[in-house]
């Protein structure tokens, strides 16, 4: 794949999470410099530190996805030190886990606006630049979203809302030459697991729900989302691929 996004300018939300590993690591090795934006910028750092390790251009920085005037900052700053942006994979979530009844007002609104609205706020800031040279989203939704899940509604509300949000903004950006898509990644042993009590026992349950009996890693997410991003993808959009081992198929 090496070579594939030569030249390219990706910035990836959540940068400082386990899937961002996969995804900037992959990125970079396809060419591209990569902007690992998070919430912590000690985890941004970190994931960005793998990058310039493994030889590609990396940049830690912090964001609130969530906030308009965080984000525009962010995207100004990448413009101004890599000349423009190529690549947004909208990837910061939060998952609280608790009984739907014991979700409170605020912590709803809070799952909405990193989540949700977060990704708008992305795609709207770096629309600008991508109108002007064409360009590639790709949204991460859940599998949570299409087997419903307990204890995580307000998570799996948010998850269902970008793949609505993925169809309605690659019918408005195409003319551009943006292609826009998600993908719904099963279950990965990241650090986002650790809200299960059983983990040995959620890790044999994982792997009796799908069809290819090993655990996915955050590689197997990178190498989908490299290709999305991509020319060889260019033709696809709007879609929502699953990437799972095989545990939900429609």
């Amino acid at each position: 794949m090496a070579g594939r996004l030569d030249g390219r300018v990706a910035i990836v939300t959540g940068g400082g999470g386990g899937l961002a590993e996969g995804i900037c690591g992959r990125l970079s090795r396809s060419g591209a410099a990569v902007v690992c934006a998070d919430v912590s910028l000690e985890k941004a750092g970190r994931v960005a530190g793998l990058v310039s390790e493994g030889g590609g251009r990396s940049l830690a920085v912090e964001v609130d996805v969530s906030d308009k005037g965080s984000v525009e900052g962010v995207v100004e700053r990448v413009v101004e030190e890599f000349g423009g942006v190529d690549v947004l994979v909208n990837n910061a979530a939060i998952y609280p886990r608790r009984a739907w009844t014991e979700i409170e007002e605020e912590e709803w609104d809070r799952v909405m606006a990193v989540n949700l609205k977060g990704y708008f706020l992305c795609a709207r800031a770096v629309y600008p630049h991508m109108k002007e040279r064409g360009g590639s989203i790709v949204n991460v939704s859940s599998i949570t979203f299409f087997v419903g899940w307990t204890l995580l509604m307000d998570y799996v509300a948010s998850k269902g809302g970008i793949v609505g949000f993925t169809r309605t903004l690659a019918r408005e950006i195409g003319p551009d030459g943006i292609n826009v898509n998600a993908i719904a990644p099963g279950a990965f042993p990241t650090d986002a697991e650790k809200i299960h009590p059983d983990q040995e026992g959620y890790n044999r349950w994982v792997l009796e729900q799908q069809s290819i009996k090993r655990r996915g890693t955050p590689d197997d997410v990178g190498n989908l989302v490299a290709f999305l991003a991509s020319e060889e993808a260019s033709f696809i959009s709007g879609q929502t691929i699953g990437i799972d081992g095989g545990w939900m198929m429609r």
